[in-house]
């Protein structure tokens, strides 16, 4: 039969295999504990399209940019899904992990529109005062000689941006134990034993964890109704959510949007300082990169405008470089919502996807030498889309990047001058992956007034699967324009 579609290949044709339910668990475990060399070993074994078949549902495993075109493009045909574990309707773990990033369609465009206003790029020259200030506090403790968790600085640095800037809170209200509470539930629901039982027992790790979501979304709720009370007038996107309305034009209630409200503030500051802690530490591993970035910032005066930041060369490139071997996001979800097509293959309604935001990054047909270091491969490429996409693509692109990269710049730019920071010697440096890639444990480093005098530190740990720290790129000196 001739018609639309009849020239695809169907499911079958996919290369893969078919797993039994104790075998998908198995690989459910396998992939939560390190995605990234199960994924390796997918493409290896099966190319650029792999279909697990299970009694469950079918998933397919994509690489490459002619599949993110797709599934980033067609968000009529891929939906978005929540990336937070399920729970029953009405509790308080199904409430939380409602979210703008897994809305879709006319809802989906809705949301970005009430918060776009919050996310925009002429924002920045306003913002950068309030982000300065908190990098300058987040600082002043350090020391030289000082041990400490480059990790758990930064993020505590961009929690308190994000608590500032995007909810509109002080300290009292957004507390450091409500830090600690988010953090905690956001790795119970991406712990491997959590997502291979979730079965609500007593004395189970998933019971725990709808506990504490219970307690969170109490947390979070008591914020909210706080601030509608005293009337959410702000430009903060708190407020913005807040004066959600139905399309019918009634106000929203709270319970429906208070996972909106508290995964935009949990992805907000996990993502962008996760990003900013690989390009300090990837700094701290390239002496000759932070010497040429030196010698950028030093010909832009000691407290550098964010406009000039942004137009700095080199320093955009580190980031883009960065942003390209560690993205703060490994790997994304879709659902089919009806039969389509992926490539030349015809695909059901309900088929799971899952695609890599990190495996297109370290393509070596995209990028040579995918990973090495390498700031000065932006000077001759410029990838699609499709081929870099740190902040994803197409409809779905991330509305706080230009906040994102307004932080990271210009904490690079107040740090990287004053301080010289080392990996503490023979410290392991391992992946950890949730809703964010980030270092398993943190990461130990040692502080040192900036005198020049740069070296790398000896590490161990499957960083350096990701990193080459071995053949660093040459980077020749940078001239400093007069």
């Amino acid at each position: 039969m001739d018609g639309p579609g009849s020239d695809l290949l169907p499911l079958s044709a996919i290369p893969g295999r078919r797993l039994s339910i104790p075998g998908a668990i198995w690989l459910q475990m396998r992939f939560d504990r390190d995605p990234l060399t199960y994924m390796y070993g997918l493409r290896a074994k099966y190319g650029d399209l792999t279909r697990l078949q299970t009694r469950m549902g079918t998933v397919l495993v994509a690489f490459g940019p002619e599949y993110n075109r797709a599934l980033y493009q067609e968000t009529d045909l891929f939906h978005s899904r929540p990336f937070v574990l399920p729970g029953r309707k009405h509790t308080a773990q199904h409430r939380l992990r409602q979210s703008i990033f897994s809305l879709n369609g006319e809802d989906h465009k809705r949301m970005r529109h009430q918060l776009l206003p919050v996310f925009q790029r002429s924002m920045m020259g306003v913002h950068q005062f309030a982000i300065r200030g908190h990098v300058e506090r987040a600082t002043a403790p350090w020391a030289a000689g000082q041990v400490r968790d480059l990790h758990r600085d930064v993020h505590l640095m961009v929690w308190n941006v994000v608590r500032d800037l995007l909810y509109g809170l002080d300290e009292g209200s957004a507390s450091a134990d409500l830090h600690e509470a988010m953090e905690h539930w956001m790795f119970q629901t991406f712990a491997p034993w959590v997502r291979a039982f979730p079965v609500n027992l007593p004395f189970t790790p998933y019971r725990r964890m709808l506990k504490d979501a219970a307690k969170l979304e109490q947390r979070f709720l008591d914020i909210m109704r706080a601030r509608r009370a005293a009337g959410a007038a702000g430009t903060d996107a708190l407020s913005a959510l807040l004066r959600f309305t139905t399309r019918d034009g009634k106000e929203v209630p709270l319970e429906e949007i208070v996972g909106h409200a508290l995964t935009l503030f949990l992805v907000a500051y996990e993502t962008t300082g996760n990003t900013l802690n690989w390009t300090l530490f990837l700094l701290s591993q390239f002496p000759q990169v932070q010497q040429n970035l030196l010698d950028e910032l030093a010909g832009l005066g000691p407290n550098p405008q964010y406009d000039q930041l942004d137009a700095a060369p080199y320093l955009t490139r580190v980031l883009k470089e960065s942003m390209r071997l560690l993205p703060a996001v490994p790997y994304s979800r879709r659902l089919t919502s009806r039969d389509g097509a992926l490539g030349k293959y015809l695909i059901p309604k309900k088929t799971r996807v899952i695609f890599s935001h990190y495996m297109t990054h370290h393509m070596p047909e995209l990028y040579p030498n995918p990973e090495r270091f390498d700031p000065a491969r932006w000077e001759t490429i410029k990838p699609t889309p499709a081929e870099f996409l740190p902040f994803g693509a197409g409809p779905r692109t991330c509305l706080g990047s230009s906040l994102a990269q307004c932080i990271i710049k210009l904490a690079v730019a107040h740090i990287v001058p004053r301080w010289e920071i080392n990996v503490v010697p023979n410290a392991r440096v391992d992946r950890h992956m949730g809703i964010s890639l980030g270092p398993k444990g943190g990461l130990p480093v040692v502080l040192g007034a900036q005198d020049r005098d740069l070296h790398q530190s000896p590490i161990t740990g499957n960083v350096r699967d990701m990193v080459d720290l071995d053949r660093a790129a040459p980077a020749p000196r940078v001239p400093v324009a007069a």
